[in-house]
């Protein structure tokens, strides 16, 4: 997702949009499967279990102890996990854990058997949230806010669980809740539903600039800020201070040592020494993980002493407090050191330990939700009958996105924080906003910055600041959620994500996901399946190709789908890297046919194992006969010069071809600076290709490739290309260099190379 500039953001609110009502699904969808139905309350686990039988599947309700006569047909394919829903509780500090409990025990029950499957088409993780069917947008009666915890599993579940189709499912009142809930399971690719009577609704987010009424914080009044001493929330704390002169308030849960602590106000070689040692001489049988978390925390404990030092240098009126935000007495403490002057309140406290799911302890997953969910609900508890300008809930793209691998719980704290602040803001007498963050540059909760950024660009500190003070001092309700550029993805997310209709930058997410086309197998790093269906009704290219005299797909678009298809298998470590090129390819032009007026293909992507470096193979088939094949690279090459003058280029007679004005050039000018033949091609844009109204954005330059194969030599079906680099895709095309042997370069209008092609030819069957 494209934002304007790299390090900048995309502000975005969230809106509802109506949806068609869901198609009926085969009666036979889950035959054979076993499918485990948890949480919720009984009548409504009783509804979902008959659906289950009804469309040819087994309910199961425990997924440790009912008897398994022959584990390999009967193993889970699908989890209906009924959350909270029916729950007669109040929402309630703690009221989510047993649920949540349960969650846990069932994926890690199914984990061994979910990560092996590639089949994009089997397994299904349904959360079923109780908001009533707007899912927090609106207020709804018997609401239950904490159901969506588990709107963030679901939405993360896919980096970890590649080929699980989950699903979030806001159920409010319908006639049948189990009829429901299995056909929301089938009725397309969006993560998010909600239902409620015959509504069925999905959320829109909108790009927005604030627009709330002014709010003035002055040296009489006191920002507290939970989770404050350190990262990016002593940011927002300096920078409210330092522009408003108000009190700032921050705490977090370690109590500062005394001053006379050697290691609290070393510098940093000694502190350094001071580490070493701490290892060296650690207590014998003491683990290395347990003294390395030790020195962390002396590491922030320094940071926060640090900040809180540079605070009073630069005449800040910033005070630190040790509380803990899930106890009542802590906080109540924290609220009578902020005395009457209160004005604002920001939950900025969270808790991020990455690790996969089967790795981690019920207790650690529940107490990352803990710190978030049940910190805002004693806050707001502790706040009750206190008048204030704002209060503002810290939470993260994880939630409303979905979060990087091993971060199921953090996810689960961000939008279960969300919904409740939502929820919250519905009845509170002052604003109640929720703000969504992507990584900020070298600051917060994040553990790995490099992985991070594989995900998202992260933000810059100042951008970042900038628009938090924005928020501040604007009013406002609801969900904010901050953008920047996304990077890997998984196909599930991809396609089940909405976009803002009003955004201009949604083409490249929207090119992303028509490129990807169908998902049949996937599997991260190693295997991608897909398939892809050609119609006449939206490409109109078919009209400008011709296949021994029948419509066909071009050549050079069959390039675009392997380029796109390579670039989900990029290079598992270091920076995401883009596709720099093909090699080796060939196609049959022959079975470029599209007959009818339509073509199904299909595209298989695995890695090159015979490589010395990161390749990937792609081949293209139909009816299971391959007709295309290449090799994707990922380390860009210098541009060739482009040789060879021979006589100038013709246009060939053969069974494939384009209509004449789409690849026929003015005229061919030698080119004695080049060394080579030049011509002016006019590029062919999306909509020439594309009768859609947001087409998708084509990389390559499909009318001067095309002139190029026109002009190749020989008469076969098979079209080779022994190489094809990518130097500035995304400029804007203007000639086409060509030398004798069928190699060029297409370059702007200040000859800058923007692709080299290798030599190309039309040769022998393969």
């Amino acid at each position: 997702m494209s934002a304007a500039a790299p390090g900048e953001i995309l502000r975005q609110t969230l809106t509802l949009c109506p949806l068609p009502p869901a198609p009926a699904p085969p009666e036979d969808v889950l035959d054979g499967r076993r499918v485990l139905v948890i949480n919720g309350s009984d009548p409504v686990r009783r509804s979902v279990c008959r659906a289950v039988c009804r469309y040819g599947g087994t309910p199961v309700t425990d997924p440790v102890t009912d008897p398994v006569t022959d584990p390999d047909a009967t193993r889970i394919k699908a989890i209906i996990d009924l959350t909270l829903h029916g729950d007669p509780e109040e929402t309630r500090p703690g009221a989510w854990r047993e649920p949540m409990r349960r969650t846990v025990a069932a994926l890690q029950h199914v984990y061994p058997d979910w990560v092996t499957e590639t089949d994009a088409r089997r397994l299904h993780y349904v959360a079923v949230t109780a908001m009533g069917g707007p899912m927090g947008l609106r207020p709804e009666q018997d609401s239950r806010p904490l159901s969506g915890i588990w709107a963030g599993i679901a939405k993360t579940l896919p980096r970890e669980l590649a080929a699980c189709q989950s699903r979030v499912i806001d159920l409010g009142p319908v006639a049948d809740p189990g009829e429901a809930i299995v056909r929301e399971m089938f009725a397309g690719d969006l993560l998010e539903v909600g239902l409620r009577y015959e509504e069925r609704l999905t959320i829109l987010p909108r790009q927005s600039a604030v627009d709330g009424a002014p709010i003035e914080m002055t040296p009489a009044d006191v920002l507290l800020l939970t989770g404050g001493g350190r990262g990016i929330g002593f940011e927002i704390a300096a920078e409210m201070a330092r522009g408003t002169g108000c009190r700032v308030i921050v705490s977090g849960r370690t109590r500062l040592p005394g001053e006379d602590t050697p290691w609290l106000t070393a510098g940093e070689d000694e502190f350094a020494e001071l580490a070493l040692r701490a290892y060296r001489e650690r207590e014998p049988g003491e683990p290395l993980p347990v003294v390395r978390r030790r020195i962390e925390g002396m590491r922030q404990v320094r940071e926060i002493y640090g900040n809180l030092r540079r605070a009073r240098e630069a005449g800040l009126r910033i005070d630190y407090h040790a509380a803990d935000v899930t106890r009542a007495e802590d906080l109540a403490a924290l609220l009578a050191a902020a005395g009457p002057g209160l004005s604002m309140v920001v939950h900025n406290a969270g808790v991020d330990a990455p690790t996969r799911l089967p790795r981690k302890t019920a207790e650690e997953f529940l107490r990352v939700i803990e710190v978030k969910v049940d910190g805002f609900l004693r806050l707001t508890e502790a706040l009750e009958g206190r008048p204030l300008r704002m209060l503002c809930a810290v939470g993260s793209l994880t939630g409303r996105y979905g979060g990087m691998i091993g971060q199921i719980d953090y996810a689960a704290a961000n939008e279960g924080l969300a919904r409740l602040a939502m929820w919250t803001g519905h009845s509170a007498g002052h604003p109640v906003k929720s703000l969504s963050w992507p990584t900020w540059h070298d600051l917060g909760l994040i553990t790995n910055l490099g992985a991070a950024s594989r995900y998202m660009t992260p933000i810059s500190v100042p951008t970042g600041v900038a628009a938090w003070r924005a928020e501040l001092a604007h009013a406002g309700s609801g969900e904010i959620g901050f953008v920047a550029d996304i990077g890997e993805i998984t196909p599930r997310q991809l396609c089940g994500i909405t976009l803002p209709s009003d955004w201009e930058g949604r083409t490249e997410l929207l090119t992303r996901r028509f490129l990807l086309g169908q998902v049949v197998r996937y599997g991260p790093g190693t295997l991608l399946e897909t398939e892809h269906r050609i119609d006449g009704e939206w490409a109109a290219f078919l009209d400008d190709v011709r296949v021994a005299g029948v419509r066909g797909v071009p050549i050079s678009l069959l390039l675009e789908y392997m380029l796109a298809g390579a670039s989900w298998l990029a290079p598992p470590l270091g920076p995401l890297l883009p596709v720099a090129g093909m090699r080796d390819v060939w196609v049959d032009a022959g079975a470029l046919a599209a007959g009818g007026g339509s073509a199904v293909f299909h595209r298989l992507v695995r890695p090159d194992p015979h490589s010395p470096d990161w390749q990937v193979r792609v081949e293209l088939s139909r009816d299971g006969r391959p007709f295309a094949r290449g090799t994707a690279v990922f380390q860009p090459e210098p541009p060739p010069s482009v040789i060879g003058r021979g006589g100038p280029p013709e246009r060939r007679a053969r069974d494939y071809l384009w209509r004449p004005f789409l690849t026929d050039v003015d005229s061919w000018t030698l080119d004695d600076q080049a060394g080579c033949w030049s011509a002016e091609v006019t590029r062919t844009r999306a909509s020439d290709l594309f009768t859609m109204t947001s087409p998708p954005r084509i990389t390559l330059p499909i009318a001067h490739l095309e002139a190029a194969i026109a002009t190749a030599a020989g008469r076969s079906e098979v079209w080779r290309l022994a190489s094809l680099d990518l130097h500035e895709p995304r400029g804007t095309p203007a000639r086409l260099l060509l030398g004798a042997d069928g190699a060029g370069q297409v370059v702007d209008a200040e000859r800058r190379p923007l692709v080299s092609i290798g030599r190309c030819r039309w040769d022998d069957q393969p």
